[in-house]
């Protein structure tokens, strides 16, 4: 009988790396950073063609423009054999009860590739949860009295 994995997969922007548990760091980004303990994994990220257009069409503009147009190529993208063959090794890792955190530079989950490289894998099987920051509710502090 087949044991279930307990293993799953986290996204995250980069600079929450410190803050997650895991067995591995995947930066799954067109560059390097050279991060100590991460992996970089390109094949998992937009491609150069991909990348390109996002940075000098819709860097600055509303998501609500663009993502629906990035979001079909790059669903279009993970189909290639350089996509499928990294996805392949992250499911082996996952289900042999690892831990893998997908991270890369995009601030907003919702416009992001690692958010649709996690719905891709939840289609097949895999769990995935975004890492989320803690956040101060209210920035702003009173004076508590006793009295």
């Amino acid at each position: 009988m087949k044991s279930v994995s307990s293993g799953y997969v986290i996204t995250a922007d980069i600079s929450s790396i410190k803050n997650i548990i895991c067995d591995e760091v995947w930066q799954i980004t067109r560059s390097n950073k050279n991060i100590s303990g991460v992996k970089w994994v390109p094949d998992l990220a937009p491609s150069p063609n991909l990348y390109s257009r996002f940075i000098n069409k819709w860097k600055d503009k509303p998501g609500e423009e663009w993502w629906h147009t990035y979001k079909g190529q790059f669903e279009q993208e993970l189909k290639t054999d350089e996509k499928l063959n990294a996805l392949r090794k992250l499911w082996s890792l996952v289900e042999s009860g690892k831990v893998i955190a997908l991270v890369c530079f995009c601030r907003d989950s919702r416009y992001c590739h690692r958010t649709l490289v996690g719905e891709f894998l939840k289609r097949h099987g895999i769990r995935v949860e975004e890492y989320m920051k803690e956040r101060a509710v209210n920035n702003d502090f009173e004076q508590l009295t006793l009295f």
